[in-house]
């Protein structure tokens, strides 16, 4: 099974370039795109239509409700059945998306294998953040070497781990770094897509002002009914996040909106760049 994964910064073509290879190599499509898992987030993730799909078939693409959280591990539950639906059909697989953590799921493991008891979150949970820290730094004292020891989400995550595997957090990087790639031994081969940025520009506005031609904003007021800001990941995706907040404070300009969402876009493409440029991300 020949796998190829498409990537590259928002707005670059990779839908249409997945598409033409996907027809040519007789490829089913993966999406690794952290937004077009959800129902009803079409027009703000451009989404590709069922005409445009051509009639190849897609995975994980709306596989849950945008109230519900779709995270790393679920998305390489969904993408190992996806691969072995494929490998059955003797087809190939084009993956195509430029969501980093997904993408590198790809490549290398993303996530460790401690597994973390309810009873051990509810403890940590009832201490306050200067206890955590406390806690955390009799496993490890060197742990500001490793995380950012000021905050608390990470500090509360870092010891959750400590607890269940009683190991630093070194011991834990140590290990983890010896993790597999979550999908197996794969024969890969990566295309990365990129333009001009005065290009880039462009499409990134022809892209947005479409977007609100076609009804983003009656898209989100759709999606705050499905009860959308229950998840964070999905009501902060760019695109969605200025829309939904003109809505909710009863001041929808379609050109302010309209610029703030080319604003953050831009932004988004500047950290994908970056990422992209770090080669770790493949190891």
């Amino acid at each position: 099974m020949e796998i190829t994964i498409i990537s590259g910064p928002t707005c670059v073509g990779k839908t249409s370039t997945a598409l033409e290879l996907a027809s040519k190599n007789n490829a089913q499509i993966i999406s690794c795109d952290s937004v077009q898992v959800y129902k009803y987030m079409n027009i703000g993730s451009a989404k590709a239509t069922k005409e445009e799909m051509s009639g190849i078939p897609h995975h994980l693409i709306d596989v849950c409700e945008p109230s519900e959280n779709f995270d790393i591990a679920k998305y390489i539950d969904h993408a190992k059945k996806a691969l072995e639906e494929i490998k059955a059909t003797n087809q190939n697989v084009v993956v195509v998306g430029g969501s980093g953590f997904y993408l590198k799921s790809w490549f290398s493991a993303v996530t460790d294998n401690i597994a973390v008891r309810e009873e051990t979150r509810n403890y940590i949970k009832s201490l306050s953040d200067e206890k955590i820290l406390e806690e955390l730094l009799k496993f490890d004292s060197n742990a500001s070497v490793y995380i950012d020891i000021h905050n608390p989400r990470r500090t509360s995550r870092a010891l959750e781990r400590c607890i269940e595997s009683k190991l630093s957090i070194k011991e834990q990087l140590e290990n983890f770094k010896k993790l597999p790639c979550p999908y197996g031994d794969l024969s890969r081969k990566f295309i990365m897509l990129n333009c001009d940025k005065d290009e880039l520009f462009k499409r990134i506005t022809n892209r947005t002002k479409s977007m609100l031609e076609n009804g983003l904003i009656e898209e989100c007021e759709f999606l705050l009914k499905k009860d959308v800001l229950k998840n964070p990941s999905a009501a902060l995706a760019i695109g969605y996040k200025e829309t939904f907040t003109a809505i909710l404070s009863g001041n929808v300009n379609q050109n302010n909106l309209c610029e703030e969402i080319i604003k953050n876009t831009v932004a988004l493409v500047k950290k994908q760049r970056k990422f992209f440029a770090n080669d770790s991300f493949k190891s």
